[in-house]
């Protein structure tokens, strides 16, 4: 991490504080300094008022003082004699608000308003629900640091919004916007294609990648009856075969997410060996099998939708979890209410995966409703675990940290607004989780992070969807581009506007 508005930082050996000295050309869009006051402002505001994962992460803040002229010091708590290792880094990362302008206003108040910030871009219009657009900030303080060379080349950005991806697409085509990432393979191999395409107006790239990609599944929520028993959990995660809509849906072009740190060093593999197994070892409550089996995969099947022989182990589950075929529909045994629940959604390109996942359901008797909600609606329901079912993307970096007490932990699954969406309450996860925090090096963070995977895993928390280690997307023919892209994928803040006639980036033309 490189400071922007911090020209030098300073971290004691044990981490207990860090002070940022604020750079002197360091300015919010109005043209007023940035100061100590503002730091301090924005750290008690996030704290006191923010969403409960920033209220979190600021909350292990002991306290913070302005330190001569320009100088804020953090010193952080020591909680059961430790210090999270990464804090500087997480206090490095906080959004910096002007205490003037925040002056007689709400700070946890719902508003559209743009507030002050300090970046290169300003707020210049929106309209809810249709787009946002940013403009330039002429004589940006920072446009000289090495850090942004390059970058932010554009005067105007707008994101436009839409409900429909198809038509999403058309107004693409059609110009209406630039730039647009595919995530449909089979729309981009049937509908990316047009006269603009094939005068070369409109240009299609395939950009390999090696980002960490976390883990994106339907989330069960534990806190529904239905879900709580291990046993139907697995049923249903037989019941989802990826591989015929791999084959159906989406022409071959996804791979079967089998990890929480998918594409990265952190996933489990095999057996547990080594201080993977001796860290396990020390944890209270783990299922022996762990150290027995190979970290759990998702089903193969063969793609052919003929699968039998896995819908009778599937009905052997359930009855062992209390569940019977009566008449065609899956029935509780005790309680006679039918296996009925619904599958929660703000995407519709998700559907076809999810109406695939219910027609096969449909076979041993269970229920299934689809129901997609505009985005404001999905969030307030996924905040308040008001569902059954849900997709979810749990995002990884190569530096998985604190971050991860508010996906797995017993308090995030207390806590309204975090993210412990299946409501896992595992006390060997909230161990791991704080070997997380605290890891001093590589070694460690791969070691406890691997075990992690393998427990969580092993829980069947949620079915594991598909990725692709491929970034798709098109632009129309205006843009240059570096010659050299990141591993982590397209970076379209680097590119740059075409001039009649010139190829030069903007930096070699200065």
């Amino acid at each position: 991490m490189y400071g922007l508005v911090a020209e030098t930082i300073d971290v004691s050996p044990d981490r207990s504080w860090v002070i940022f000295q604020i750079r002197p050309e360091a300015q919010f869009q109005d043209g007023s300094p940035i100061t100590p006051e503002d730091i301090i402002f924005s750290w008690e505001s996030q704290r006191t008022k923010g969403i409960p994962a920033a209220r979190t992460h600021y909350s292990k803040v002991k306290s913070a003082e302005k330190i001569g002229k320009r100088g804020v010091k953090f010193t952080f708590k020591n909680e059961e004699g430790q210090i999270d290792f990464q804090h500087p880094l997480i206090m490095g990362m906080m959004p910096i608000y002007s205490k003037k302008d925040w002056e007689g206003k709400i700070f946890d108040a719902v508003t559209i308003k743009p507030f002050l910030g300090s970046g290169p871009y300003a707020i210049s219009k929106v309209e809810p629900g249709r787009f946002i657009e940013y403009t330039r900030v002429k004589d940006y303080w920072a446009r000289n640091l090495p850090v942004q060379k390059g970058l932010k080349n554009f005067d105007r950005i707008r994101y436009d919004y839409y409900r429909n991806a198809n038509v999403a697409l058309e107004a693409f085509k059609s110009g209406h916007y630039d730039f647009i990432q595919a995530r449909d393979l089979s729309q981009w191999k049937s509908s990316y294609q047009g006269p603009a395409f094939t005068k070369g107006r409109i240009k299609k790239a395939e950009m390999p990648h090696k980002r960490p990609l976390g883990i994106k599944g339907f989330v069960f929520n534990m806190r529904r009856e239905i879900f709580k028993d291990r046993r139907v959990r697995e049923a249903l995660t037989l019941m989802f075969d990826f591989e015929w809509m791999n084959k159906n849906l989406f022409e071959g072009g996804f791979k079967r997410t089998q990890s929480y740190y998918e594409n990265s060093p952190f996933k489990a593999h095999g057996k547990p060996q080594g201080k993977e197994k001796e860290l396990l070892l020390s944890l209270p409550k783990i299922d022996p099998k762990i150290f027995e089996e190979e970290a759990v995969l998702p089903p193969r099947f063969d793609g052919t939708g003929h699968n039998r022989a896995v819908h009778t182990k599937a009905l052997s589950l359930l009855k062992d979890a209390g569940w019977s075929l009566r008449r065609g529909i899956l029935t509780h045994l005790k309680s006679g209410h039918p296996f009925v629940f619904e599958i929660l959604l703000t995407d519709p390109t998700l559907e076809k995966t999810a109406l695939a996942f219910t027609r096969s359901l449909k076979k041993i008797g269970i229920t299934a409703k689809i129901r997609t909600v505009d985005a404001a609606q999905y969030e307030k329901r996924r905040m308040e675990w008001d569902f059954d079912m849900i997709h979810n993307w749990w995002a990884s970096s190569l530096s998985p940290g604190v971050e991860q007490r508010v996906y797995w932990t017993q308090k995030a699954a207390d806590t309204p607004g975090m993210r412990n969406y299946s409501n896992i309450r595992e006390e060997s996860v909230d161990l791991l989780v704080e070997k997380i925090a605290q890891s001093h090096c590589e070694e460690d963070l791969t070691v406890a992070a691997r075990a992690l995977d393998r427990i969580l895993r092993r829980g069947l928390y949620l079915i594991p969807l598909y990725y692709s280690d491929v970034d798709r997307f098109a632009y129309w023919d205006k843009f240059e581009r570096p010659p050299l892209h990141p591993e982590i994928g397209p970076l379209v803040m680097g590119w740059w506007i075409k001039e009649e006639g010139r190829r030069k980036p903007p930096e070699k033309e200065k």
